[in-house]
């Protein structure tokens, strides 16, 4: 039942942000001969991060949970999330499992990843009354026609007979979509592989290992993949919604986590490679299965720059370590690192040129947490090391919405630093979420930037020093977080981020899961991405090489404080590709829509043009869901254009004008 207080909140703000008449109207003047300046090439990417599901499960490929039979096990002795097979109705004494680290398959470990000794599961098979049992994970979604790669290494001491790899139904008694028996050889570990080809889509099925042979064998490394999984491992929804975006760069592994993760965790053979626990986030384990060649190949294969966050003292992280990564992905083949990277099948360096030396150094939640100047001479330690392994590489330091620890950092290594990173995350509380102070908010990050850059030529003084906002993002309400109100936000800041010189790279927080702002929302089963993706991927895709000149006049205003200064509902910016001219109109005004009169100037302008408008169909809100994937989504129409044309931008709505010029 709605609360009478709160609707009467929402309609108060709701009315101080339309302070406007009726039928609201503006003017922009686009001069296109009046260059401002080059766009950064690298001005929107993306940002990855081992965050719950972020990368297990939502990026990455991999069907089966606990692969490895890592996780602690349950009465009976099997490791979360496997199950007993058929169920557990009856006894069956024929079978006995434990989860033993006495015999694991020999993976990769050391003493940082928290897990201590590989597990694998032992199984002991007799007679019995059971024909058909063995152990399953559910939950499992298989598509019909789409073959899958099903895997499981085994250790056989004195078993006879077959093990079974199946895809089955759910239920009891389900129907069997497809399966395989591999003959089991004696002694030491093997890898045993097959396709299975299910010819019905079942969104929850299940992966199935049974054993009707007798004796005692051991499991570990399981794996189930489907075939058309794209470059790095990578799922091929998830890939193509990626691809959608166009992202400039990519930056992993964190966030955070990149304080906790050591990068020698995910190179080599997918099944050597540790789990390891995420100290991060909640200590969930993290399979290694999506590591630096997988995520190269990834962002590559998107056209995108991969830029690699370094583990700055954090669980026992060093400058020989971070030096270390440099080598494996730049070194030639001939050095120590690159010997390894050619060894897992890459013999050409990667050539990886954006390095973040540590993350949020600031704040107390990370490990290698340090005060400013002792980030500092930590980030002057880490440069050194890894520029005597190449020095063609950039330098992203740490920088803060603190002024106080950018001053000290830019004092102490200004000149070394090519990038700061400074991360904005807003809507935390009731004033944060009050939708005046939302739509308000980028624009006091531009007022912020234009204090850094100053900071900047006053601290490093003909030294040129861009900032990289590669984390950004909302904690709102669900329905919020993925309605049109997270949208505008993200869209009126990215306007900021056009019409900053000073900006060179931005990435929203997050690009898969991790949390609701997630912009890619991907389960298991199914896949929806947020309005904030969408606007992502209007900016992305209308972006030109150089800014032009822009004037807006008579937008619709609101207060956001007693100051009584006015903020304009409107927001616009205009970039320059050649011929094509890209106008980004953002209106956050809540109910009331802007004439706008378009102008432009310096060139002439073709009457065929588009318009791609993303907004609340007919005005009501809701927000997007797996129920309700497409429930707003950007809308593509024609729009005659030429020197002077009216645009009715609805409410609450972000859009994006494609023109033709000629000259200027």
């Amino acid at each position: 039942m709605a609360r009478p207080g709160r609707n009467l909140r929402l309609l108060l703000s709701a009315l101080a942000l339309t302070a406007t008449p009726a039928h609201s109207q503006a003017r922009v003047v686009i001069d296109v001969a009046r260059r401002e300046g080059p766009v950064s090439p690298l001005l929107f990417g993306q940002f990855l991060e081992f965050m719950y599901e972020g990368i297990k499960g939502g990026l990455h490929a991999e069907l089966l949970r606990g692969r490895g039979f890592e996780e602690a096990p349950d009465a009976i002795g099997l490791p979360r999330p496997w199950e007993r097979y058929p169920d557990d109705r009856n006894d069956d004494y024929a079978l006995d499992f434990r989860w033993d680290d006495s015999v694991a398959f020999a993976v990769r470990a050391d003493s940082l990843t928290g897990t201590g000794p590989s597990h694998a599961l032992r199984v002991d098979a007799g007679d019995g009354v059971i024909a058909r049992h063995g152990i399953y994970q559910p939950r499992v979604p298989v598509r019909g026609g789409v073959p899958y790669t099903a895997q499981i290494w085994l250790r056989a001491a004195d078993y006879t007979g077959p093990v079974v790899l199946a895809l089955e139904e759910d239920a009891s008694g389900g129907r069997v979509y497809a399966e395989w028996r591999v003959d089991v050889a004696p002694g030491a570990w093997r890898r045993y592989a097959v396709v299975l080809h299910p010819m019905r889509s079942d969104p929850l099925a299940r992966f199935v290992v049974l054993f009707p042979g007798r004796g005692r064998v051991w499991l570990d490394q399981a794996s189930l993949m489907p075939a058309d999984t794209a470059p790095g491992g990578v799922r091929r929804d998830v890939y193509e919604r990626v691809r959608a975006l166009r992202p400039a760069f990519i930056r992993w592994p964190g966030g955070n986590v990149a304080q906790d993760y050591h990068w020698r965790w995910g190179v080599g053979p997918r099944d050597e490679r540790p789990t390891w626990v995420n100290l991060s986030w909640k200590r969930e384990p993290e399979p290694s299965d999506f590591g630096t060649d997988e995520f190269i190949a990834f962002a590559r294969s998107l056209g995108a720059e991969p830029s690699l966050t370094v583990n700055v003292d954090g669980r026992g992280a060093t400058p020989e370590e971070a030096a270390a990564w440099v080598e494996y992905c730049n070194g030639p083949a001939t050095s120590r690192w690159g010997a390894v990277r050619a060894a897992n099948g890459h013999p050409a360096p990667y050539g990886v040129t954006l390095w973040e030396v540590g993350n949020e150094i600031w704040g107390d939640w990370v490990r290698g947490h340090t005060d400013a100047a002792t980030y500092a001479g930590n980030f002057r330690r880490y440069r050194d090391a890894m520029r005597a392994v190449d020095s063609t590489i950039r330098f992203i330091a740490v920088g803060d919405n603190d002024m106080a620890w950018n001053r000290i950092v830019l004092r102490a290594v200004g000149l070394y630093v090519d990038y700061l990173a400074i991360h904005h995350y807003y809507g935390f509380d009731s004033t944060q979420r009050d939708l005046r102070h939302l739509m308000a908010r980028p624009l006091g990050y531009e007022r912020f930037y234009a204090d850094v850059a100053r900071l900047i030529r006053d601290e490093v003084p003909g030294h040129a020093v861009a900032l990289t906002i590669d984390e950004w993002g909302l904690a709102l309400p669900e329905a919020r977080q993925h309605g049109m109100d997270a949208a505008l936000y993200g869209a009126r800041l990215m306007n900021v981020f056009e019409r900053t010189p000073v900006v060179a790279m931005s990435a929203v927080s997050d690009l898969v899961n991790g949390w609701p702002g997630g912009i890619v929302q991907a389960s298991r089963h199914a896949l929806f991405v947020t309005p904030l993706y969408h606007a992502n991927r209007l900016y992305a895709t209308h972006l030109g090489r150089e800014r032009v000149g822009v004037a807006l006049t008579g937008a619709p205003t609101f207060g956001v404080d007693s100051s009584g200064a006015p903020t304009p509902a409107l927001d616009v910016v205009a970039t320059r590709a050649d011929s094509l001219l890209y106008v980004m109109l953002v209106n956050t005004d809540p109910a009331r829509d802007v004439r706008v009169r378009v102008e432009v100037r310096g060139g002439s302008v073709q009457s065929d043009a588009t318009w791609e408008l993303l907004a609340e169909p007919d005005g009501r809100r809701g927000s997007n869901g797996f129920a309700t994937p497409d429930a707003i989504a950007p809308r593509r129409r024609p729009l005659r254009a030429g020197s002077a044309f009216v645009v009715d931008v609805p409410a609450r709505s972000v859009s994006a004008l494609t023109l033709r010029v000629r000259g200027g």
